[in-house]
């Protein structure tokens, strides 16, 4: 089998994710530390919407930071099948168990992964019942 494509969509999703989208991340989130309107305001109302724009900002930095996390898995699970294939005669057996127990482990990382940005994006439903906040 040719892995060269695989292994090239593995180093180019972690070129775009090192040198792009993480300093874009990093960037965008770095003014958004803190909440600063309403400071001086006593206001129930003005206090309610600061917390939840605050938790809204905390979330969005998680799915962010749950975003880059999910591209890094997918870039190490291409690497991981490119190197497995090329490790093995892919018609034995054996070479093709692996290449499966790669896939096998690659998609339930990617699925834990899933999982856990869904619960940060919306934290009101977990485990498919509404929780307080």
């Amino acid at each position: 089998m040719e892995t060269g494509g695989l292994s090239k969509f593995a180093t180019d999703v972690r070129a775009d994710v090192d040198n792009i989208v993480e300093p874009a991340v990093g960037r965008a989130t770095l003014p958004l530390d803190s909440v600063p309107f309403g400071a001086q305001n006593a206001s129930g109302g003005v206090h309610a919407a600061k917390q939840r724009y605050a938790r809204s900002l905390s979330a969005s930095t998680e799915n962010l930071s749950n975003f880059l996390a999910a591209a890094r898995l997918l870039a190490a699970a291409a690497e991981k099948v490119a190197a497995e294939f090329e490790a093995t005669d892919a018609r034995s057996a054996e070479g093709t168990k692996r290449v499966e127990q790669a896939l096998f482990s690659a998609a339930e990382d990617a699925r834990a992964t899933r999982i856990a940005a869904e619960q940060a994006a919306h934290p009101r439903y977990q485990n498919g019942k509404a929780v307080a906040l």
